[in-house]
């Protein structure tokens, strides 16, 4: 049976990677020294449960090396990848140039839609949101960007400290914004997270 058409919508997906992103943190405000390695897989075991909310099956490092493939009954659904760099013109054409595995061989299937997962300084998101919108206005599925903002802080051992996280929707010539959001937990005001980190530091 096909998936239903709303179902695991771009801006599903965008509100429970926001929320997800922020559980089990991989630094707080004492232990910070999470690396590259540590947020790549922070990436993916929120992209596993995204995957398990809604129901689908997450495939990693499957089908040209796309970093995860989420799939239903009847096929590729979503494809994902995400990136450290902010080099992403690979990433973004694979996930342009996805070849769709259907369950029917006769049928050709277009994706749901396409996610990058990324990190870009406060200056850039202007230009890197143009970037995008000029690669992306011919692709025949629309892309969610994540895009995590930062900015450099040697303190961190990571070299980054993120300040916001930015989810948005290009679909042909069409650029919607869905939201922006506190990147680290203890900024998100008047949560749990909030609350347990006041005056620890900073």
């Amino acid at each position: 049976m096909t998936l239903l058409k709303k179902w695991g919508s771009p801006e599903d997906f965008a509100t429970l990677f926001q929320y997800l992103w922020q559980r089990d943190f991989p630094i707080d405000q004492k232990a910070i020294g999470a690396h590259r390695a540590d947020w790549t897989i922070h990436i993916g075991i929120v992209v596993r449960n995204v995957a398990d909310i809604l129901g689908l099956w997450p495939r990693f490092e499957h089908g040209s090396r796309k970093d995860a493939i989420l799939r239903s009954t009847d096929g590729d659904e979503i494809a994902v990848e995400w990136e450290w760099k902010e080099t992403w013109h690979e990433e973004l054409s694979k996930l342009k140039n996805h070849i769709v595995f259907s369950n029917d061989k006769n049928i050709i299937r277009p994706l749901k839609y396409g996610v990058l997962i990324t990190y870009t300084l406060l200056k850039e998101i202007d230009i890197t949101y143009k970037r995008i919108a000029e690669f992306w206005h011919t692709a025949h599925w629309p892309l969610l960007l994540i895009l995590i903002e930062y900015e450099k802080y040697r303190r961190y051992s990571s070299r980054r400290k993120f300040l916001n996280l930015h989810t948005s929707l290009f679909e042909k010539n069409k650029h919607t914004i869905f939201n922006t959001v506190p990147a680290l937990p203890w900024d998100v005001t008047g949560t749990r997270w909030s609350s347990e980190h006041i005056g620890k530091w900073e």
